[in-house]
């Protein structure tokens, strides 16, 4: 992503995309997205209800608007075999750690291509039936986002402005905060 004005080159974090620090083992966000008090006394003097809620809803709007361009695109990423390891439940098929470095550990005596074959032995990618079973629950929670359908407790579509307001709710909430990585400092 190139920043509009100077050019520069963004960086944009596609590993915990599609939701999956929400359902990761380990701290698992219930935030859609970071929106903590300093960020927010870092916006202009409305805070968020100036220029961030009408660029919000804009966005969203455009979104809307454009849903099957934008479904079109993250099927890619949805499907690529490098991201896909991600997106599997992770009770069944994560490494850890520990299992990891201890198969490290073991193989120091082995040969070159023994511990080759045991760090891709390691690795193993799960069958293809279970990547594409949450591959179509990713993209069909992407098209309720898509259509204002994105919160479960609701049963109508919700309107953008709506939308945007109670993503907006649940990013600032303090319950949601406070169980955050503390890493982050979502109390800043």
């Amino acid at each position: 992503m190139l920043h509009r004005v100077t050019g520069k080159v963004l960086h944009i974090d596609f590993g915990d995309c599609f939701e999956v620090t929400q359902t990761r083992e380990r701290f698992p966000e219930k935030i859609p997205f970071r929106l903590t008090r300093m960020l927010i006394n870092a916006m202009e003097v409305t805070g968020i209800e100036g220029s961030y809620r009408s660029t919000c809803e804009s966005v969203m709007h455009v979104l809307h608007k454009h849903r099957d361009s934008v479904m079109a695109v993250l099927e890619a990423f949805v499907y690529d075999p490098l991201l896909n390891w991600r997106l599997i439940d992770n009770e069944k098929h994560s490494i850890t750690e520990s299992t990891f470095s201890s198969d490290i550990e073991s193989s120091y005596s082995l040969p070159s291509r023994s511990r080759n074959h045991l760090r891709y032995e390691s690795l193993e990618m799960p069958p293809e039936s279970n990547l594409n079973k949450r591959a179509l629950a990713i993209l069909n929670r992407i098209r309720d986002k898509l259509t204002g359908r994105d919160f479960p407790n609701i049963e109508s579509v919700v309107s953008v402005p709506k939308q945007v307001d109670l993503l907006i709710k649940i990013a600032t909430n303090n319950e949601n905060l406070c169980q955050c990585y503390i890493g982050w400092c979502p109390f800043w």
